[in-house]
């Protein structure tokens, strides 16, 4: 019984630890590729709240491929929904591999997770729902080997 509930208090500080570190974050959520095969005609949508409009925040993109992605890189086109119906278009580059071909994230066998700045210091005008929208924009109808898409959006310490 005593092993049992060290073990359970262990577990809880753990958490208690891994939570409070991350008290930045407003919205995280990743999306598996069907079968690491990312179509054109498929685009990651997201959902996040925006409550404090006179913080600053980033938006963070988050992927994962595997290695036998074959490019070194990952064109995206993003779409960005207020509230209100305002629109921002923009487009973004991830860097995946330096210049010998070796790739730069995080790794697990021959999988490769990236988090990139996507935007710093980004000011959320109206409270409410945010639309983010992500579309793979390599000249590829079919992108292989991206496992996973995703966004993170944190508030910028003052």
């Amino acid at each position: 019984m005593g092993k049992n509930i060290i073990v359970v208090f262990c577990i809880l500080a753990g958490l208690f630890f891994f939570t409070a570190c991350d008290q930045n974050r407003v919205f995280e959520k990743n999306l598996a590729i069907d079968d690491a095969q990312w179509h054109r005609s498929e685009k990651a949508h997201f959902e996040f709240p925006i409550t404090d409009t006179a913080a600053r925040y980033s938006i963070l993109l988050n992927i994962r491929h595997g290695g036998d992605y074959p490019y070194k890189n990952l064109y995206l086109f993003t779409k960005t929904k207020s509230p209100d119906g305002k629109l921002a278009i923009d487009t973004a580059q991830m860097i995946f591999a330096d210049n010998k071909g070796r790739w730069m994230g995080k790794g697990i066998g021959d999988i490769y997770d990236y988090q990139f700045k996507f935007k710093e210091g980004v000011y959320f005008p109206d409270s409410g729902m945010y639309l983010f929208e992500i579309e793979q924009a390599m000249r590829d109808e079919v992108l292989p080997n991206v496992t996973d898409i995703g966004i993170r959006i944190e508030k910028v310490e003052p």
